[in-house]
């Protein structure tokens, strides 16, 4: 069973918002190590990292997917860094948006020396798309290593997710082989596997 305690790798642990950029020029030094969070629009992105840095609205849930086009960075104590990266993929945005995402993206992934891995979110219920694989094929180009997580597992029963995440697990594995790890089934509402999801991280930010 997946655990919805708390976990003591970030009991405590202090988090704090850095700065929204628009630009490389904006970027806060690289020094501490980082993790980049990725997803679709409306993927549960900054519900996700609001529940694991335990702080109700310290990353902003949009009421409107894809109009964020800033990265957000935000300390974990001493240990390291969160980037939140603009949502993709969302229909409405137009092509307009797009290219902001792909040229503030560009800027990060390539100048980011402190970058140790890239959190892919993925929607559960709707398994990987075009889009993703787009980002996929990105990273893969760069050589940036990604963990696959399946958000809003709160939305399928039982058997529906074991079968949802199986068929995920089945199609990263036919279509890369830069993922650091089988998938992170986790919640952002009820909080199942975010225990699980912080020792990947931690793992990750302790590398290199």
């Amino acid at each position: 069973m997946t655990s919805t305690t708390t976990s003591p790798v970030h009991a405590g642990l202090p988090s704090r918002f850095l700065v929204g950029a628009v630009s490389r020029q904006q970027f806060p030094p690289d020094e501490l190590p980082e993790v980049a969070f990725a997803g679709r629009s409306n993927v549960g992105k900054s519900s996700l990292l609001n529940r694991l840095l335990n702080r109700r609205n310290l990353a902003r849930v949009s009421r409107t997917p894809g109009r964020t086009r800033e990265i957000n960075f935000f300390a974990v104590g001493e240990k390291g860094c969160f980037v939140d990266l603009p949502g993709y993929g969302f229909a409405e945005v137009g092509r307009g948006q797009r290219v902001v995402w792909d040229r503030v993206a560009e800027s990060y992934f390539t100048e980011r020396r402190s970058l140790r891995g890239v959190i892919l979110l993925l929607d559960l219920r709707r398994g990987l798309l075009e889009a993703d694989l787009d980002l996929i094929r990105y990273l893969e180009e760069r050589g940036i290593g990604f963990l696959p997580v399946a958000t809003k597992i709160d939305k399928l029963n039982a058997n529906p997710r074991r079968q949802a995440l199986l068929a995920l697990t089945k199609t990263l594995q036919q279509s890369t082989r830069l993922s650091m790890a089988p998938p992170v089934p986790v919640s952002a509402l009820n909080g199942e596997g975010i225990p699980e999801l912080w020792q990947q991280l931690e793992r990750i930010l302790g590398e290199g």
